[in-house]
C-alpha cells in the first residue's frame, strides 16, 4: 500500500483538486504524517491541482457560461444559490468559494459569466488556493497527529486506521455537506 500512496497520491491529489478536493488532501496531509507522502509536496500538487480547476470553470463560465447554465437543470436549480452568496460576499467571492464544498465549480460558472476582470480573478483564486491547500493539508497532518499520539506503534495497524481515518473524514465530509444543503435552502429562498 505504501508504494500505490507514494506513486499515485500526488496524481491523486491534483486530479481530486481539480474537481472539488477537500477529501483527497486530507488524506494526502494524514498520509504526510505517516511518511508515504511529504507534505510540501501535497500542499504544491494541492495548490496546481485546486488553481487549476478554478480558472477551467471561470473561463468555461467566460466561454460558455450561459450556454451551460440553461442547458442542465442542476446548474439551473443552483443559480439561486450562487445568486444569493454573490450579493452577500460581492468580489470576495472569489476568495472565499474555495472554502464552499460542493458549489464552487457552479459559483465560478456564474462569475465567468459576469464582468469580473482576469486580473482580480487571478489575484484572489492564488491567494485562495494557496491558503486552502495550506490548512487543509495541515489539518489532515495534525489530524493524523492526534491518531499517531493514541497509538505508538501505527505501522502494526495501519490495516485498521487508515480505513478509519478514510470513514471518519468521509463523516465528517458529509456533514459538512449537509451544512451547505441547508445554506443552500436558507439563500435559494431569498
Amino acid at each position: 500500500m505504501e508504494e500505490y500512496i507514494a506513486r499515485f497520491g500526488y496524481i491523486a491529489i491534483l486530479i481530486g483538486t481539480f474537481l472539488e478536493g477537500e477529501t483527497t488532501v486530507l488524506l494526502g496531509g494524514i498520509f504526510s504524517k505517516l511518511s508515504y507522502m511529504e507534505l510540501d509536496k501535497v500542499m504544491a500538487w494541492a495548490f496546481l491541482g485546486t488553481f487549476a480547476g478554478d480558472c477551467t470553470f471561470f473561463f468555461l463560465g467566460k466561454v460558455l457560461g450561459r450556454n451551460i447554465i440553461e442547458r442542465y437543470e442542476l446548474l439551473r436549480s443552483r443559480i439561486p444559490l450562487a445568486n444569493g452568496i454573490m450579493r452577500k460576499y460581492g468580489n470576495h467571492i472569489i476568495f472565499l468559494i474555495r472554502f464552499f464544498v460542493g458549489v464552487r465549480g457552479i459559483i465560478l460558472l456564474l462569475l465567468g459569466c459576469t464582468d469580473i476582470k482576469r486580473r482580480t480573478f487571478f489575484f484572489y483564486g492564488i491567494m485562495s488556493a494557496g491558503l486552502w491547500s495550506i490548512v487543509v493539508s495541515s489539518i489532515g497532518y495534525l489530524f493524523a497527529n492526534v491518531v499517531y499520539i493514541f497509538v505508538r506503534d501505527i505501522k502494526q495497524y495501519e490495516k485498521f486506521i487508515v480505513p478509519a481515518v478514510i470513514v471518519g473524514v468521509a463523516v465528517i465530509i458529509v456533514i459538512y455537506r449537509h451544512i451547505v444543503k441547508e445554506r443552500e435552502r436558507f439563500y435559494g429562498n431569498q
